[in-house]
């Protein structure tokens, strides 16, 4: 299933996670756009951390929430492509031991948005928020791109407007 654009005046932010555990980084990465499928920013970021890949994932979430606030944007979808991540913040389960406080922390963020919903995407309809996690990999810590793409990503982009 490809990327479905959100209805106006939502914005859809899509998020992931990478592990690159010979470097003892993760990399995470974050796209938002419109209902009209323009990108209103995106990030990549590189954090030296070690932890699982569920955990990775919720921190993803939270970092995309973090840039969607910061960018201004109060109504949103965040979509991501771990199933149960979403199930967690969806059912309001923050007391796993490993990532209950970042699942507490995203429900928290949460009231801070108009309005704010989550959803489950498989792989290939978060395939730009995939590249740019993995894009971190050897670049700097945080890399923003703002009412643009990155060259390498616009390909992604437009065949997921398609």
């Amino acid at each position: 299933m490809r990327w479905i654009p959100p209805i106006a005046p939502q914005c859809k932010i899509n998020f992931d996670g990478a592990c690159f555990p010979t470097e003892g980084v993760i990399g995470l990465g974050a796209v938002i756009r419109d209902a009209s499928s323009q990108v209103h920013g995106a990030l990549a970021q590189r954090i030296k951390f070690s932890c699982s890949a569920t955990t990775m994932e919720a921190l993803a979430c939270h970092r995309a929430m973090i840039f969607a606030k910061d960018e201004g944007v109060m109504d949103c979808i965040f979509e991501g492509d771990a199933k149960n991540i979403i199930k967690a913040i969806l059912a309001s389960y923050s007391s796993h031991p490993e990532y209950g406080i970042v699942i507490s922390d995203i429900l928290k963020l949460a009231g801070v948005f108009s309005f704010c919903n989550f959803s489950h995407v498989k792989r290939l309809g978060n395939s730009v928020a995939h590249f740019l996690a993995r894009y971190s990999k050897s670049r700097c810590e945080l890399q923003v791109w703002r009412n643009s793409i990155l060259d390498d990503i616009a390909s992604l982009v437009t065949c997921d407007a398609l």
